[in-house]
């Protein structure tokens, strides 16, 4: 498979030669299964990106390997797409309650106790930097003393 640190763009040829079958069956593919749509450039040429390689992999698997037909395996990357994408979707627990539907006086709790955490972990992470974050603060305690 292609180099992800690699080109960003690969061409029919390329991605044939890759895969293992002629370009003729790739852009017949594109024609068969929507979820491969490669970018084409100004001059019509298919760039195909990772993704669209990824997806001529899991095609190629499901029609030699696998022995499904077209349709079988149109309809089994299509699932699997929106599979994908409802687990994208999907937020965790702690991210269902947004911060703006709690009240000024818990946000602000919230923003403490959040940064308490950090300070933590920077203390963990060089208790020198403790000493130093207490020279540059004092300065400022004094000046909003003052203000």
């Amino acid at each position: 498979m292609p180099d992800s640190a690699g080109k960003l763009y690969y061409s029919i040829s390329e991605v044939a030669k890759l895969v293992g079958v002629k370009a003729h069956v790739l852009r017949y593919w594109e024609s068969e299964f929507p979820t491969l749509r490669p970018r084409k450039n100004r001059a019509g040429s298919r760039r195909y990106r990772q993704p669209d390689i990824d997806e001529i992999v899991a095609i190629k698997q499901l029609l030699y390997e696998e022995g499904f037909k077209i349709a079988g395996a149109r309809k089994v990357r299509k699932h699997a797409k929106t599979a994908a994408r409802q687990r994208q979707d999907e937020r965790p627990a702690q991210m269902a309650m947004t911060f703006s539907q709690l009240g000024a006086k818990e946000q602000l709790r919230l923003v403490r106790e959040q940064l308490g955490e950090v300070l933590q972990l920077v203390r963990d992470i060089d208790p020198a930097a403790d000493a130093e974050q207490a020279e540059a603060v004092t300065p400022l305690k004094k000046r909003a003393a003052k203000g």
